[in-house]
């Protein structure tokens, strides 16, 4: 492939994005992936908190200006992004970010409502500027001020457990377990995100019209319980926390394999899989008593789901010690030979040899003005003539100001007034190159596609 001669679906569209994490970060990568231009607007004074974490390697003094670019989330983030460095809290700064706003089609935030309100960059005033703008502002509830939680913050870790994910999480004599370390609720907002500022460009090219785009993050979220929240204006009894087990199917769960903390999830689905299960060789191994003096159910390979659901721990006693005794992969094996749904839970390690990701090649590796190159997550979708890719990992912070600030106009010596008094900013030190401490294992893992600066694929590839 040659990305540099094919057209993709998003050439064109220029989108000015001022965020923060995950939610409107991870959807503005997905349009970079597949060619829109994306503006990150950044400031030193509220900087990005992708961009605080740095990386462990980079805790350096004389790196202290530069360490807010050696961060993984920057390139996971904000990879095909250009980073511009306007404070928009003084007047220079805002009046820059508002030139380049009024050449862009998309606006795109996750800042909370009334902090973009206040910068002067609500709906309206961004109107006046690009009258066709599709706006996106995704806040934690909302900008109607009339609304409860208008004023408040939210992250995606706390949007979990306000609308009740956390308590369906974790087993049903421990507290829950929550959701906080991935946040899914950032993620699933910046999907919505992103369908809904597709929907508003196709709309436009046929009205000429711009369109506001309210994504409350709180309601994205709750989306995803629909019937659970429906049970219960229906009577449906409330759902409760049930670890690794399903009504639909038993037995269901995780269990433990010889080597010490390694494991294989079984999932029976149906009364075929059931009687497979109960035929496996070495049953007769097991002792067939589950303690009390009454056969275990796995002597009887007829026993319904609503049987084996009232016998579960029963079964998974006696199953676990079936898997104990071969590895994750084994009993894997052994199970799936028989049409019983199986397979070795992987740990992050396992995901990156196994075959199937390993084969897909979830990674690119493009060019990096800090690092040389970087490695991020490609956006997923594989479309089969227009494939979503970028030719730079994640900017510098400030790194494409100047040339920025030159297509909209601003001469030389304006930007260096600009820079004197703190409006705009550029990156650091943009010599200074490093190197990630595995950037030289990048070729022997085989897990990525290489890109160069023109959209080449240069190693990786089938």
């Amino acid at each position: 492939m040659t990305g540099s001669t094919d057209r993709r679906p998003l050439d064109g569209v220029r989108v000015f994005e001022i965020s923060i994490a995950v939610a409107a970060p991870c959807c503005g990568k997905i349009l970079a992936h597949h060619g829109a231009e994306v503006f990150k607007v950044e400031a030193r004074s509220y900087p990005d908190v992708a961009r605080a974490f740095g990386s462990a390697w980079a805790r350096d003094p004389e790196l202290a200006d530069v360490f807010c670019d050696t961060s993984p989330y920057v390139p996971e983030m904000s990879c095909g992004k250009r980073s511009v460095g306007f404070e928009l809290k003084q007047s220079g700064g805002l009046e820059a970010a508002k030139r380049l706003l009024a050449t862009c089609d998309v606006f795109l935030t996750n800042f909370a409502a009334p902090g973009i309100a206040e910068l002067g960059l609500d709906y309206a005033s961004v109107a006046e500027l690009r009258p066709d703008i599709i706006y996106a502002g995704m806040t934690g509830f909302g900008v109607d001020p009339d609304k409860p939680y208008y004023p408040f913050r939210a992250f995606g870790p706390n949007q979990a457990p306000l609308v009740g994910w956390d308590a369906l999480t974790g087993f049903p004599h421990e507290e829950p377990a929550g959701i906080p370390s991935i946040a899914p609720p950032d993620y699933m907002g910046g999907l919505h995100a992103t369908l809904a500022i597709l929907s508003a460009l196709h709309e436009r090219d046929q009205t000429g019209e711009g369109r506001f785009i309210d994504i409350s993050q709180l309601e994205t979220t709750v989306s995803f319980l629909g019937p659970y929240l429906v049970g219960q204006d229906l009577g449906v009894p409330e759902p409760f926390r049930n670890g690794n087990r399903v009504p639909w199917s038993a037995p269901a769960g995780i269990y433990p394999c010889a080597g010490g903390d390694v494991w294989v999830a079984v999932e029976v689905q149906s009364d075929e899989a059931w009687q497979a299960l109960t035929g496996v060789a070495e049953w007769s191994e097991i002792d067939a008593h589950d303690g009390s003096g009454q056969p275990a159910l796995s002597t009887y390979p007829h026993a319904s789901l609503a049987e084996r659901l009232a016998n579960h721990d029963a079964i998974d006693a006696e199953l676990s010690a079936w898997t104990a005794r071969r590895s994750p992969q084994q009993a894997a094996a052994e199970l799936q030979a028989l049409g019983v749904a199986a397979y070795e839970v992987l740990d992050h390690r396992g995901v990156l040899v196994d075959p199937q990701v390993h084969d897909r090649r979830p990674y690119s590796i493009v060019p990096c003005p800090r690092l040389g190159r970087d490695l991020f997550v490609r956006d997923p979708l594989q479309m089969s003539e227009t494939p979503p890719y970028v030719t730079r990992s994640g900017p510098n912070m400030g790194g494409d100001t100047t040339e920025v600030m030159a297509e909209l106009g601003y001469a030389d010596d304006e930007v260096s007034q600009m820079i004197e008094s703190g409006d705009v900013f550029t990156d650091s030190r943009p010599e200074l190159v490093l190197e990630r401490p595995f950037d030289r294992w990048y070729e022997s893992v085989g897990i990525a596609e290489f890109y160069d600066s023109e959209g080449n694929v240069t190693g990786g590839g089938q």
